[in-house]
């Protein structure tokens, strides 16, 4: 696992855990819940049970108990110049196909897209866009121009085509057989559409092993390690269909050690639920999520690796970036991300930074978009996600509580409020154990109490 880049899955009881390492390095984790699946990708044939022209949304209706949000600037493109109320081309009632872009959130609904794309490792089908497109990271002109031809060959006139970044380096021939089991599972899902029962699923639905292989799988692994006989099945059925260059790489793991403990990934797991992590050099990053954003902390600590201050700070939040970027990959964190690094008062280390978080940003499959550092020393990121950071599914935020100290003070100030109105008579509080031991470190509240209003105060654990 020292060379190449390998996707290692755990098909446990309950849950499905995959991992990605490249040449040694554990870049990506997901969790699969059985009982709260992630339906990223699944189609739908749903039906809207409310439009809002406040919000320009449609709530559609997913079938058992499932509900999505549909921003109706996701419809697919029609002729013509689009109203400015988009709720006037939907009705209530109406069927519609749509598909699951981000899994909800508690509380919230997932959300929806109705333009639908069946994916592949090398090509994106699209039913309800045309034409031929190409992945803007195939740098090769003559290359780009094969494929936009080809593509335009091979692809229904009711229907488009993008060639991802992997059908560089995939044989026409291949394309060909690909595209064409794509179209033809297009045209069998939706296949008297009109006679179907609604909701219901149509295709690509919540099968762990299916959306780890149409989300991470691509022409640079160099295998796909799963240890359950049932899921290494259902790998191999979908590469037949979605990605035949995979499916020499798909390999049983048959260690007794148990596949994630052989290659050490537990430990990245574990670390995952701390908010600290130490770097190398001895300084450390702390990560902290709220509802609004990700708040990431760069701190100088003990490091020491250099005699000059600038080049100091500039070497500290490059490594802090690379282990940053690390993590928000590996905890799948998504929204608002600000980056607090220490200041650099050099302009050339600040552009050198940022010149190196690009090479960072490129290397994340998920788009994301940056500003430039600010005179604080803050960076702001935006980056999609998919999926339920990792962060939520191991750990239970507990509610903020009162200080102890604050509920004594409270529990002496109601007990004022009992002396004034039983002059001379004792008042008895009723506390915890935490409340009880920080009473009696504070004696002299009692005798103070006595003082001021002339009762005496007693307490009483319950």
């Amino acid at each position: 696992m020292e060379t190449g880049k390998h996707i290692l899955i755990n098909r446990g009881i309950g849950e499905t855990r995959m991992a990605i390492m490249q040449y040694g390095t554990v870049t990506d984790i997901r969790l699969f819940r059985d009982h709260n699946p992630s339906y990223v990708g699944a189609i739908y044939l749903g039906r809207i049970t409310k439009l809002s022209p406040e919000m320009q949304a449609a709530f559609v209706d997913l079938g058992e108990g499932r509900e999505g949000f549909l921003p109706l600037k996701n419809l697919p493109k029609t002729p013509g110049k689009k109203p400015k109320d988009l709720t006037t081309l939907l009705h209530e009632g109406q069927r519609i196909i749509v598909q699951v872009t981000a899994d909800a959130p508690k509380g919230k609904l997932c959300k929806l897209t109705a333009k639908a794309e069946l994916i592949s490792t090398s090509l994106v089908l699209h039913p309800f866009r045309l034409g031929a497109f190409v992945s803007s990271r195939i740098k090769d002109p003559d290359r780009r121009a094969t494929l936009k031809s080809f593509g335009e060959d091979i692809i229904p006139d009711d229907m488009g085509m993008t060639f991802r970044t992997d059908a560089e380096n995939v044989d026409d021939d291949e394309l060909k057989q690909i595209a064409t089991e794509m179209i033809s599972h297009w045209r069998h899902v939706t296949k008297n559409i009109k006679d179907r029962k609604c909701p219901s699923l149509l295709t690509q639905g919540p099968e762990p092993i299916e959306q780890i292989l149409r989300d991470f799988s691509a022409a640079d692994i160099d295998s796909i390690i799963i240890d359950q006989v049932g899921a290494l099945k259902t790998a191999k059925n979908w590469s037949k269909i979605f990605a035949p260059d995979l499916s020499d790489k798909i390999e049983s793991y048959t260690e007794n050690t148990p596949l994630f403990d052989y290659y050490e990934i537990s430990d990245d797991i574990e670390l995952v639920t701390s908010p600290h992590i130490s770097l190398n050099s001895g300084a450390w990053i702390t990560i902290e999520g709220t509802e609004a954003l990700t708040a990431i902390d760069v701190n100088m600590g003990s490091a020491n690796v250099s005699k000059d201050a600038g080049k100091a700070v500039f070497a500290i939040n490059r490594e802090a970036a690379r282990e940053i970027f690390r993590q928000i990959r590996l905890r799948g964190i998504g929204g608002l991300i600000v980056i607090d690094f220490i200041d650099m008062t050099d302009k050339g280390n600040v552009k050198s930074l940022l010149h190196f978080i690009d090479e960072l940003m490129f290397d994340d499959p998920m788009p994301i978009q940056r500003g430039n550092i600010s005179s604080f020393g803050l960076l702001e990121l935006t980056r999609k996600s998919k999926h339920i950071p990792l962060d939520r599914l191991l750990l239970e935020k507990t509610e903020i509580t009162k200080s102890v100290e604050a509920s004594c003070l409270d529990l002496i100030r109601m007990a004022e409020g009992d002396a004034k109105n039983k002059p001379g008579l004792p008042v008895l509080i009723k506390v915890s154990k935490p409340q009880k031991k920080w009473l009696e470190d504070h004696s002299e509240l009692f005798d103070d109490f006595l003082k001021k209003t002339g009762s005496t105060l007693t307490m009483e654990q319950l």
